[in-house]
């Protein structure tokens, strides 16, 4: 589910549906599963959440851990 944002960037002022990404890469957290379990784990753990960013100027809004 995305966010609604008001863009802070005042050249920007957005309103609308944040850009929702990752923070970490799925296929970095399986390569550390499959060579040393306990690694991987721990980048799952703490690379979980997402980061919102503006849609039309790019400017991190938030993350959700």
């Amino acid at each position: 589910m995305s966010r609604k944002i008001i863009c802070p960037n005042p050249n920007c002022g957005y309103t609308g549906d944040a850009r929702q990404e990752a923070r970490g890469s799925m296929a970095v957290g399986c390569l550390l599963c499959l060579f040393l379990l306990l690694p991987g784990l721990i980048y799952f753990m703490f690379k979980s959440g997402y980061r919102y960013f503006c849609p039309r100027c790019g400017l991190q809004i938030g993350q959700d851990s």
